[in-house]
């Protein structure tokens, strides 16, 4: 158990904190605002505090976000377009108070980054900002770094989130986003293990000049991750005792704790939204019905693996069309998971498996919409666009699928050159030809990736899942 006493013994908190204080190097959110962003929001909370600003029910703002979905540079880590069309539908349920709707404002980007994809503060600083859509709101997913789960950068005017944060439930992009419409911490002040030099009393005395400098939040001392509720007391100025309110978006409990942004909050967001000038005045927020299916028909067999071929009939109003294949049907490993922007696609898949396939439409401000029936196919392999070669050259993967870290065998005849290629084509590394019938190979990221036999008179080529 750790005592941390604070100045003039103000506070006490006692933390059993060293299992907690670790995961929060790793889920910790580092964005304080700048001074001019704090200088606009102290002029607002003053007019607060003037009795000039009152919530009252407004007309729906619809705000334009533009999604940037980062990998490393062989085109590895992308974060999943289901997790991505989850949370903009529970963004948008737990914005409904704030009378805030957002909405896709173009096609999802994808970047192959190393240094972005690891969440590299500089790089971000240094080119976050060309890839920008300066009328929306840009929120960039990532996949590597241990600094934080999620960060807004207020030079660039960009969020910054780490895929493993962004799960079902999870409210980190919810956190970043008040960031982003000027809230500050609850335990504003405390960052870094700081003290501010006037603390945030419980009878609110003091709660336009302390902590966030909002009336309706509770004091909060608390700059770790912590569950709620907080298992020890807090003790304000006055010799107080008391807990943090966990519900708050702007604090640090655990996702489940928070529920609500506060009335004053939200006038500080809708009064940073004005000043933007990026709402729109109205979206399509129909919830489509499903696709009709063309091909594969149902049941179909003997589909060649290496060139699925899927199509569906146009939705009218439909930005975007959601398909998903999944072998067996199991919807939690797919093969599959893409954005498509027109009624057809061509799926690159494994031999003699059965499949199981559905699509949905979507608009650009509605992700809920449902899926379709579930239809299956079968497969089997054939190779497709390439010179197939003796049944003496084909090289053996075992085990395919493979998991990520999982040691895989490559048998091939003595003289063979193997190159392993990302989805993208992208060379990840290559094996020259040696005296040696059998390679031993590792991959830390999940992905489709394809291993090149190459001899002086054929290419043979086969697909290897990693999961």
């Amino acid at each position: 158990m750790f005592v941390i006493t604070m100045v003039k013994n103000y506070i006490l908190l006692f933390f059993s904190l060293l299992a907690l204080f670790s995961s929060a190097q790793n889920n910790s959110c580092p964005t304080v605002l700048s001074f001019d962003q704090m200088q606009k929001l102290q002029a607002f909370q003053q007019r607060l505090e003037n009795g000039e600003v009152i919530l009252n029910k407004k007309a729906i703002k619809y705000v334009p976000v533009k999604i940037h979905i980062i990998g490393n540079k062989n085109g590895i880590g992308y974060y999943p377009v289901s997790f991505l069309l989850q949370t903009l539908c529970e963004l948008n349920t737990r914005f409904i108070p704030t009378g805030f709707h957002f909405f896709l404002s173009d096609v999802v980007s994808y970047i192959n980054d190393d240094e972005l994809y690891e969440g590299n503060s500089d790089a971000i600083w240094n080119r976050a900002g060309g890839y920008k859509d300066s009328k929306a709101v840009n929120i960039f997913f990532h996949g590597g770094g241990m600094q934080w789960c999620g960060v807004y950068f207020g030079g660039v005017d960009v969020i910054f989130i780490k895929n493993s944060c962004q799960l079902t439930d999870a409210t980190t992009l919810t956190h970043e986003l008040g960031h982003f419409f000027t809230l500050p911490h609850t335990f504003s002040g405390w960052e870094g293990g700081n003290t501010p030099g006037n603390i945030e009393k419980i009878d609110g005395s003091n709660c336009r000049t302390a902590g966030d400098g909002f009336c309706d939040t509770k004091a909060d001392y608390v700059s770790v991750r912590w569950s709620c509720p907080l298992f020890s007391n807090l003790k304000d100025p006055n010799g107080v005792i008391f807990k943090p309110d966990s519900s708050i978006y702007m604090n640090y409990a655990s996702d489940n704790c928070h529920s609500r942004f506060s009335n004053e909050q939200m006038l500080a967001m809708q009064n940073d939204l004005q000043g933007r000038n990026i709402a729109v005045p109205t979206v399509d927020l129909r919830s489509l019905p499903a696709p009709q299916k063309i091909a594969p028909l149902p049941g179909a067999t003997n589909i060649n693996a290496n060139e699925v071929k899927l199509n569906w009939r146009a939705v009218p109003g439909a930005f975007a069309y959601h398909l998903q294949i999944a072998r067996f049907g199991n919807w939690e490993y797919l093969n599959y998971d893409q954005l498509i922007y027109d009624t057809s696609a061509v799926a690159d898949l494994f031999g003699d498996w059965p499949y199981a396939w559905r699509v949905r439409a979507i608009t650009v401000a509605n992700t809920c919409s449902s899926f379709g029936t579930v239809d299956t196919f079968s497969t089997h392999e054939s190779p497709a666009s390439i010179n197939e070669i003796g049944n003496d050259m084909k090289g053996l993967l075992y085990p395919n699928p493979s998991e990520i870290g999982q040691t895989i065998l490559i048998k091939t005849p003595i003289g063979t050159q193997v190159i392993l290629c990302n989805s993208l084509g992208q060379t990840v590394t290559k094996f020259e030809p040696s005296t040696k019938a059998e390679i031993e190979l590792k991959i830390a990221e999940a992905g489709i990736y394809f291993v090149v036999f190459k001899t002086s008179e054929n290419t043979f080529v086969k697909r290897l899942l990693v999961q």
